[in-house]
């Protein structure tokens, strides 16, 4: 369904084999009122596979398909999509993207998530300028596919009576 399956012998070094949950205090990541701290989630490859092959209603398949393919070729963090032999790297964060995207209204928590995973799993330097772009340009263009697939479409206009 998405790329290409995941292999049981192909062990993806950026997570553990147990869905990680990371509570995160920063100010980027908590309410307006500065109390409630966002909780991050890192799944396992096996995790992650299920997640992405559970039944789901057409617009949001295709928004999960579009998260996977943008997630590898936009987004790409690692540089890795030169080769789809290393698609599955992205695959621990893919089921936290899109369930943050299906309930954020501005693609905030999206961002914060993004930039935690480039900072505390892939060694990016905290506050990196390049790494905000990389992560709000995916935002910006996940908000677009969302609006037009669960937008509702209107029928051609009918003749006044």
């Amino acid at each position: 369904m998405l790329g290409r399956p995941l292999s049981a012998d192909k062990a993806n070094p950026l997570c553990s084999e147990q869905m990680k949950e990371l509570h995160v205090d920063s100010p980027s990541t908590e309410d307006s009122a500065g109390t409630k701290p966002v909780k991050f989630l890192i799944y396992s490859q096996e995790q992650a596979f299920r997640h992405m092959t559970r039944w789901r209603p057409e617009p949001e398949r295709a928004l999960y398909t579009l998260v996977d393919d943008l997630l590898f070729s936009s987004w790409d963090a690692l540089s890795l999509s030169i080769d789809e032999e290393h698609r599955d790297v992205y695959y621990p964060y893919l089921p936290h993207v899109f369930d943050l995207l299906m309930t954020s209204e501005d693609g905030h928590e999206v961002v914060d998530y993004l930039l935690f995973i480039e900072e505390t799993q892939m060694g990016a330097i905290r506050g990196d300028t390049l790494a905000k772009r990389r992560a709000w340009r995916l935002v910006e263009l996940l908000l677009g596919h969302r609006r037009a697939l669960f937008t509702p479409r209107q029928g051609p206009a009918s003749p006044a009576s």
